[in-house]
């Protein structure tokens, strides 16, 4: 997702034109079938998927555009993983931080980050 493009309600369908044009956009479905991973084996996808199931009742374009962005990042990601073990002693290193509601809506949003290196055995 885009870090400076910001989602808010105003987004939301509010004319009769906007809501014949997400007619039939499966939102709903795609925000599913995008959970499951990041929930499972995806952490890299967590924050976007959490801030766009917030539009779930009354999802915009916008919404519906930076979702696909985020099923398009699946799609060409599919063959990359972690991989732990092998010879070296495996360092985990983890940060976390809140955004202290930058948000429109006013709530604060936290993320972390885990990250996995590699040093000599001693």
């Amino acid at each position: 997702m885009d870090p400076n493009v910001q989602f808010s309600i105003e987004q939301c369908l509010s004319t009769p034109n906007q809501s014949a044009q997400m007619q039939g956009v499966p939102y709903i479905e795609a925000i599913g079938s995008v959970l499951w991973p990041a929930v499972v084996s995806r952490p890299d996808i967590v924050f976007a998927v959490s801030i766009l199931s917030q539009f779930v009742q009354n999802p915009g374009s916008v919404h519906w555009e930076a979702l696909k962005q985020i099923i398009t990042y699946l799609k060409m990601t599919k063959d990359l993983w972690l991989t732990f073990g092998g010879k070296s002693k495996t360092l985990v290193e983890d940060y976390c931080d809140a955004d202290w509601a930058s948000q429109k809506h006013r709530h604060s949003i936290s993320g972390y980050s885990f990250h996995f290196g590699s040093g000599a055995i001693s």
